[in-house]
């Protein structure tokens, strides 16, 4: 499964938000899982329109070393970030606020990356794995 959304205004993060969770039911996820997936789209979809006006989320089903999730790519073309190694430092101490969304977004899914050049825009990669038996027992 791949769904690709175009994000430019305010309202289409509502429409992405409710399609989002229903790729996410389909594949599998507890409500939990779906909210904290749910949530992240919304933050990184919300950074799009404040800071570089338009972009693009893609969505796919992935499937890794036994394991299957879903993979969240939002790519801009907005200002890019000028520092992002300093961003992630940011992102490490408790008492951030200044992109404390990014920060939200790291801890609700399992993989984060970010990529960003200055001028060319910013490309957020998240990704959340869902439970299988052996990983809530496990925990």
């Amino acid at each position: 499964m791949r769904k690709r959304f175009r994000v430019r205004y305010e309202w289409d993060i509502v429409s992405i938000r409710s399609e989002i969770r229903e790729i996410a039911g389909q594949a599998g996820f507890d409500e939990l899982d779906q909210a904290r997936i749910v949530q992240s789209v919304s933050e990184l979809a919300r950074n799009v329109v404040h800071y570089a006006e338009k972009g693009l989320i893609l969505v796919e089903t992935v499937e890794r070393d036994g394991k299957e999730g879903l993979r969240i790519l939002v790519q801009d073309l907005g200002p890019g970030i000028t520092d992002v190694e300093e961003v992630l430092r940011k992102m490490d101490t408790p008492t951030v606020t200044e992109n404390s969304g990014l920060q939200q977004v790291r801890s609700l899914m399992d993989e984060f990356s970010i990529q960003s050049v200055e001028g060319k825009g910013t490309c957020v990669e998240v990704i959340k794995w869902r439970k299988t038996a052996q990983t809530i027992q496990d925990s």
